[in-house]
């Protein structure tokens, strides 16, 4: 074997076990345990030591024992030496020991009957600060890499790290949490409405939770003054932290501190109750934790009035380290707060400025000098994670009024366990048909495309696990696409390869040939699908984003499977002699249709449809869109007794009342609460919903007998898909767009650019429209299938274009339509090939997948239907009717119609 293919391989191997690697452990693992195994190596050296250290005390006492005469100096030497040893002993044994106290205590305050501590770090923080009335510090059993004697802080976030599971899914797959957040309507100013402070309230905590890190929350208003929060399952650690992050206020105040605080502060400790001061002045105190993990107090007199520095004036917040490894929150200022803070610190040099969030000072430094650059720092007691959810509620903007969180649930996914089970059996039978198609249509080579199509999901996975991404519907769309993608590429090379072999090149040549020749096509169809991705990712919001991650993802996988896994697979079976040819089989044969020819039907068939889609989507109105989009009615029922009636049979008695699109799920509230049903049915009149509902009610009575129903409450909800997420979709979108007729005009040329957009929105259209015709509505689902759409078709259409541009260098005396026909009929081929495997796994969930995955899939399958059919006859349709031919070609043209006008003469 060849030194480069070994390299090669040994490459391959590594990329493959580390992205293996990054994908365990799948879910989160409980925190203590966690903490227990790495402490583990430190906790057996400290036991050990323990142990000795016992063993010599039990070797000093029996000595003193086996002494007789107690009275001799003998004797109280051995009494002396035993209580060195003791003394040594409990120097010895006390990390162990307070290891072992701090676990227990830490399990027994997260199991007490009153007022548990569930976050389990936050429990073991609490039980490390009271252990015999002193801090233990957990870096004497758990080592935190870089940073030598590391703060509990520091040590509390290495193990939430480890504990923490790689693969994350979304509030859709796997269901999750949902707070109800509301606010006293008197507090509102008189000057604005409730639903109007609601709505910032609703901007200002999807701002917090996307700096938490929440991935893809669900948002929405549940009435004048209430809006309800869903997020993805995530530990009581991190509850905890949501909890505080959302009810946070976040004003955020700069007050001086008095000239003579320590004076002031002696007097005040002096007589306390006898103490009188300025009323311009109140006390208040600021803690620290030291790097050994002492906290000190210190009081400080501050301003009552704040300075006119503003926390609305600070544009970025941002957490960091200094070279003690302890964390602060860096404060970066606008144009007006900065020079209102350069004002502050040149008028008050010298002087301590305290910084005061919600009321709480958290740090105050002396200001040294003029601050003119426009930045402060706020320190103190902070851990990594406690720094960014500073930084973020910061970031984010102050509420307007004080919210508080009513209740709190634990849900179920909002796709339906149902619809989930059965999308994960079609997707499992989906990639098992194009496995065996492969096998079954290339062989060998189908193998080889296999290997790659499995190497591709590992990759793209375990890119997601070491990125963080949360895994949602969306996302798995854009999974799917590159799975397309990554069989397009196959297929394109090994069609290169058959053509190679046709010419009567050796098989060697014929693979390397098909390679370089692929190359130039899948990297242009690639570039232009991450173009896409790119400008999804930078203006999208929520699922787009995580469809946008995905789909970048899955195609820089996808490159490397294609063009460099499957390269040195053929390579090392060619050079040990296992294959000599490569048996391929053949569906569509050479094809010589005019297509051009029929462009004047094509272009009726195509305005036909689009015109029908837009007219029968503004018949519709506002029915096209769904829950998602309109919001809609939310009724909750309480289990009181017997059997909870399935998810599915309760979406087939709403689809026999005529209800298609509604959102059904079951929460868990506290014990008192129980499990309650929450049915969600699109806008509607209260009598027509109510209507809708009792039916509901008394089918599933008479469907469950045993089972007790209690109707709990109804609201109106609004759409998870505000104003602000719609603007910046179509944004991205047009964004897209525009990228793509640059990048398409700057390799081929501005016609091709403009061709492959008309053919692209001509796909949105129809496949929308046929999709409302049939009687689906606009949800996220269905956006994210019209994505697909988007980055699915133009890797057919760009394909097709590379053909032509090389026809038209090798081919010069054929006229432009020639070139144009014959290019179509060469990839033809191509064409079906990839959209028939991608057809095989979307028309499985299409069959067998329920409910929004059902939406998913039909989309689909009317997107790469009309992809396939803009491509043959839309596109190239469009620059055969605008395209100019180059000099060469028109010269070429005019010659051919020479003789045959003499002849015809």
């Amino acid at each position: 074997m060849k030194k480069s293919l070994i390299w090669r391989f040994a490459l391959i191997a590594v990329v493959m076990a580390a992205w293996t690697y990054s994908i365990f452990p799948v879910k989160d693992r409980p925190f203590l345990d966690t903490f227990e195994k790495l402490a583990a190596p430190r906790v057996k050296a400290l036991a050990a030591a323990r142990a000795e250290a016992e063993a010599k005390l039990a070797a000093a006492q029996a000595k003193l024992y086996a002494e007789t005469d107690t009275e001799s100096e003998a004797a109280k030497g051995l009494a002396a030496e035993v209580e060195r040893v003791r003394a040594e002993t409990q120097t010895a044994a006390r990390p162990h020991k307070d290891y072992e106290e701090v676990l227990a205590r830490a399990r027994e305050l997260m199991s007490r009957p009153e007022a548990p501590v569930r976050a389990p770090q936050v429990a073991l923080k609490k039980a490390a600060e009271a252990v015999a009335g002193r801090a233990v510090m957990l870096n004497q059993y758990v080592e935190v890499p870089t940073v030598p004697g590391a703060s509990n802080n520091l040590v509390l976030s290495r193990v939430r790290q480890a504990a923490r599971g790689r693969l994350h899914l979304g509030l859709d797959l796997q269901g999750g949490t949902e707070f109800i957040v509301g606010f006293d309507a008197k507090d509102v100013p008189a000057e604005r409405s409730a639903e109007d402070v609601r709505d910032q309230i609703i901007e200002i905590l999807r701002k917090r939770v996307d700096k938490l890190g929440v991935v893809e929350p669900e948002i929405k208003p549940t009435g004048p003054t209430s809006v309800s929060l869903r997020m993805p399952s995530v530990t009581e650690d991190q509850k905890a932290e949501v909890r505080t992050t959302l009810q946070q206020t976040a004003k955020l105040e700069f007050h001086l501190v008095h000239p003579n605080n320590e004076q002031m502060v002696s007097q005040y400790l002096a007589n306390p109750a006898g103490f009188v001061g300025d009323p311009a002045w109140e006390l208040k105190a600021v803690q620290n934790e030291q790097p050994d993990g002492t906290v000190y107090s210190e009081n400080l007199f501050v301003s009552k009035l704040p300075s006119r520095v503003k926390g609305k004036d600070v544009s970025r917040a941002f957490a960091s380290f200094n070279e003690f490894n302890s964390y602060y929150v860096s404060l970066t200022f606008n144009d007006k707060g900065a020079a209102a803070f350069a004002d502050l610190t040149t008028e008050n040099v010298g002087r301590r400025l305290a910084i005061v969030l919600d009321g709480e000072v958290y740090s105050a430094p002396s200001i040294r000098e003029a601050i003119l650059g426009g930045r402060a720092q706020i320190t103190g007691s902070f851990g990594p994670e406690e720094a960014r959810r500073l930084a973020g509620v910061i970031e984010s903007g102050n509420l307007p009024v004080s919210i508080r969180i009513d209740s709190e649930f634990g849900t179920d996914p909002t796709l339906g366990v149902d619809s989930i089970r059965s999308g994960i059996v079609a997707s499992i039978v989906g990639f098992v048909a194009v496995v065996l198609f492969m096998l079954f249509y290339y062989r060998v080579a189908g193998l080889v495309a296999d290997i790659a199509l499995f190497a591709n999901v590992v990759l793209t996975v375990g890119t997601l696990a070491l990125t963080g991404a949360t895994i949602t519907l969306p996302g798995i769309a854009g999974l799917v696409l590159t799975m397309g993608m990554a069989v397009d590429a196959n297929v394109l090379i090994f069609e290169r390869i058959r053509e190679e072999l046709q010419n009567g090149k050796s098989l060697a040549h014929a693979i390397e040939a098909g390679y370089r020749r692929a190359f130039i096509t899948i990297f242009d169809s690639n570039l232009t699908t991450v173009l896409t991705a790119l400008i999804l990712l930078r203006v999208g919001t929520g699922s787009i984003r995580g469809f946008a991650v995905t789909l970048a993802i899955g195609i820089a996988a996808s490159m490397f499977t294609a063009l460099f896994v499957t390269r040195a697979i053929f390579d090392l079976m060619v050079g040990a002699g296992w294959i000599k040819t490569l048996s391929m089989a053949t569906m569509i044969r050479k094809t010589h249709i005019d297509f051009l020819a029929l462009k004047k039907p094509a272009y009726a068939i195509s305005i036909g449809l689009i015109v029908l889609s837009i007219a029968w989507i503004a018949v519709k109105g506002r029915d096209v869109l769904s829950i998602d989009f309109a919001g809609g009615t939310a009724a909750v029922y309480r289990v009181v007794s017997g059997e909870a009636p399935e998810v599915g049979v309760v979406r087939g008695v709403l689809a026999d009342a005529g209800v298609g699109d509604c959102r059904i799920g079951y929460k868990q509230g506290t014990s008192a609460e129980g499990r309650l049903l929450e049915v969600v049915l699109p806008a509607r009149s209260s009598s027509e919903s109510a209507g809708i509902l009792d039916q509901m009610a008394a089918q599933l009575e008479g469907k469950y007998p045993d089972s007790k129903l209690e109707h709990v409450q109804t609201d109106s909800v609004g759409s998870l898909v505000g104003a602000r997420f719609q603007l910046r979709a179509l944004v991205a979108l047009l964004l897209s767009f525009a990228a793509i007729i640059v990048y398409v005009a700057f390799r081929f040329e501005f016609t091709y650019g403009v061709a492959s957009v008309i053919a692209l929105v001509h796909d949105v259209i129809v496949s929308l429209g046929l999709a409302v015709i049939l009687g689906r509505q606009l949800s996220m689902p269905v956006v994210a299938a019209l994505l697909t759409i988007v980055g699915y078709s133009i890797n057919d259409t760009i394909v097709i274009f590379d053909r032509i541009r090389e026809d038209i260098s090798l081919l010069k005396s054929k006229t432009y339509d020639d070139i144009i026909n014959l290019s179509v009929n060469e990839t033809l081929s191509r064409t079906l090939l990839t959209s028939f495997t991608t057809l095989l796994v979307v028309v499985v969930l299409f069959l067998f997948g329920g409910g929004a995955i059902n939406d998913f899939a039909l989309v689909m399958i009317l997107g790469i239907i009309a992809g396939s059919y803009s491509t043959v006859f839309v596109a190239s349709a469009i620059i055969s009717g605008w395209h100019k031919p180059s000099a060469a070609i028109a010269e070429a043209s005019k010659a051919r119609a020479k003789p045959l006008a003499r002849e015809q003469g």
